[in-house]
């Protein structure tokens, strides 16, 4: 009787359990549909899409590892599956990358650029001191990586991926729905806080600016743009955002010239009084600025090779 009683009151244990996994999941995330078969799922830590194939479910984009079993069960819920066939790392910080580990020993494809990989791999340190990633084991590593485009099948068309080159890391990509017209901007474009780059890998505010001119050259009045977090925009939106970044960009620029230091550029805030509800500017412009050290023979960013 004790043993019957036991087991029965381990079922209700693990059904209560997972009820309450789920619940979590929902109270921490958030989901609506952007397109046939295209979720936009929002969670603590952004945004990520879900794809819903024929045969399983294209994720863009990851979360944390604390999240990861949250977000997994929020994901099979919404879609109806527990298939997660690839999942898309925009860039290597913990942020997107999180999945890799519960999803790579279950055969799922792991798609990034080749460089997020080598970081991925790598011990990466902070201006030489502070360790910020220690290397991933291999068998988490993305198993599918490309340098300049990558066309993914879904359902009869396609998702697109490609390189934004130096942004925000090195290892930058977008995810674009040509037939849907929903554009996934990666890391470069945040539309609730400061897009900081990511100085120890080879983030650059020159390559930064550039990206947004690459993924104006897709955007159209139609499309449906999708940052790394924040609100969904429009192409007015994403155009004025543009412009903001650019001529921060050359007001720096300017203090470089001028000699004037990384702490001296905080200070002076070239960026006061603008988005106010994003916070404090100082990463921004601390990292933006120090990027430029790097690059100081980068003749078109800089107005000419500095002397």
């Amino acid at each position: 009787m004790y043993v019957k009683t036991r087991l029965l009151s381990l079922g209700v244990c693990w059904l209560v359990a997972g009820m309450c996994q789920v619940a979590a999941a929902a109270e921490q995330f958030t989901a609506r549909p952007l397109a046939d078969n295209i979720q936009l799922i929002t969670g603590p830590s952004g945004n990520t899409l879900a794809a819903v194939d024929t045969d399983g479910v294209i994720l863009i984009e990851g979360v944390p590892a604390k999240l990861a079993g949250d977000y997994l069960a929020f994901v099979t819920k919404l879609t109806g599956t527990d298939k997660i066939k690839a999942v898309v790392n925009t860039h290597w910080h913990d942020e997107s990358v999180g999945l890799n580990a519960r999803l790579a020993p279950k055969g799922v494809t792991i798609i990034a650029h080749a460089n997020t990989r080598q970081w991925l791999a790598a011990t990466i340190r902070k201006r030489g001191e502070e360790i910020l990633h220690r290397p991933t084991p291999k068998a988490q590593l993305p198993n599918k990586t490309f340098r300049d485009k990558l066309s993914v099948p879904f359902r009869g068309a396609s998702i697109e991926l490609g390189y934004t080159f130096q942004a925000h890391t090195d290892g930058d990509i977008y995810a674009y729905f040509p037939q849907q017209n929903v554009l996934f901007t990666g890391p470069t474009v945040r539309t609730d806080t400061w897009s900081a780059v990511d100085e120890s890998s080879n983030g650059y505010i020159g390559g930064f600016v550039d990206s947004y001119d690459q993924l104006a050259r897709i955007v159209n009045d139609k499309t449906v743009i999708v940052p790394l977090s924040g609100a969904v925009i429009s192409k007015v939106e994403f155009d004025e955002q543009k412009a903001m970044y650019a001529q921060l960009t050359k007001e720096m620029v300017a203090l470089l010239r001028k000699s004037r230091s990384a702490e001296e550029v905080v200070v002076a805030n070239p960026a006061v009084g603008l988005k106010p509800q994003w916070g404090d500017p100082a990463a921004f412009l601390d990292q933006g600025f120090r990027s430029f050290y790097g690059n100081l023979r980068d003749a078109r960013h800089l107005g000419g090779a500095m002397p």
